[in-house]
């Protein structure tokens, strides 16, 4: 052929196309590849020019790789379980409970402590051995004060028994300064400068017994009016407290020894002495029932 190449037996070049567009049938053909930006099939990949944007086609959430599932919103993570009985707790329940107040007190604060730091259970337990700790802290205050009354009505009883005893069938005649709850005296007569009184067994017959004394607050008030009137009041108050439920309080009347100066006051630290005697002049012949 002129002005050609010539290819024995007519074979073309291997690799080159027979034809122009063609391949040549005896390669594999090779798949066109995807132009920069397009996501291949089966991937999601991010567009071009957005970050953070995905194939919804694909599996995956926005802003996430494939395959991760975010937490769904609304459900906060549960706290830890307790980490069992905080036994501090259990030991204030079982003492404050047994009166044992000095342990069960200290352990029941120190079991609150612990059990928030811990996370334990056992809360209420400490509570409880407060509480009872608590009424038995009351109880023994209540019990404390009336034994404190009895045990004040009894020594008001021994002393005039100890005062009288020596001379059992002869009065004993002392200064009013002496006179001490629970005496028993065989005259009383309405006079503002008493200096001495007579004291007697109480299973003899007397005139009034001493029921209790009281001392005035404030310094001298000034007159023998006034010192009567503050110590008539607190009398009154006192005898009603300690008679108001005996069988004779309709027929008693106070009788009270008081300051009659502002020497006496001061000596005696503003104290009067109250006692009771029969409204109708009758002797009494034993202790005022309570």
């Amino acid at each position: 052929m002129i002005g050609g190449l010539v290819y024995p037996n007519d074979q073309q070049p291997q690799g080159y196309p027979g034809q122009p567009g063609q391949p040549d049938y005896g390669q594999i053909p090779q798949p066109p590849q995807p132009e920069y930006g397009q996501p291949q099939p089966g991937y999601a990949q991010p567009a071009y020019g957005q970050p953070g944007q995905w194939d919804y086609s694909q599996g995956g959430q926005p802003g996430y790789p494939p395959g991760y599932q975010p937490m769904p919103p609304g459900y906060p993570m549960a706290p830890p379980p307790p980490q069992g009985t905080n036994g501090l707790a259990i030991a204030a329940l079982i003492l404050g409970l047994l009166g044992a107040c000095l342990l069960a007190i200290p352990f029941g604060i120190i079991a609150l402590t612990q059990i928030k730091q811990r996370n334990q259970n056992g809360k209420g337990l400490a509570i409880g051995g407060l509480v009872a700790s608590g009424v038995w802290a009351l109880i023994v205050v209540i019990l404390f004060a009336v034994g404190a009354v009895n045990s004040s009505d009894t020594s008001a009883s021994q002393d005039n028994t100890t005062r009288t005893s020596a001379l059992p069938d002869s009065p004993t005649s002392i200064s009013v300064d002496e006179v001490k709850v629970g005496d028993c005296l065989q005259t009383v007569e309405e006079n503002n400068h008493i200096r001495k009184v007579t004291v007697l067994p109480c299973d003899a017959a007397h005139d009034a017994e001493v029921i209790a004394q009281v001392h005035l607050t404030g310094s001298w008030p000034g007159s023998l009016d006034a010192s009567f009137q503050q110590a008539n009041d607190a009398c009154l108050d006192e005898i009603d407290k300690q008679l108001s439920k005996s069988s004779m309080y309709d027929q008693l009347e106070t009788f009270i020894l008081y300051p009659a100066n502002e020497t006496q006051w001061n000596k005696l630290n503003g104290r009067a002495t109250c006692m009771v005697h029969d409204a109708s002049g009758k002797k009494l012949t034993g202790k005022v029932p309570r």
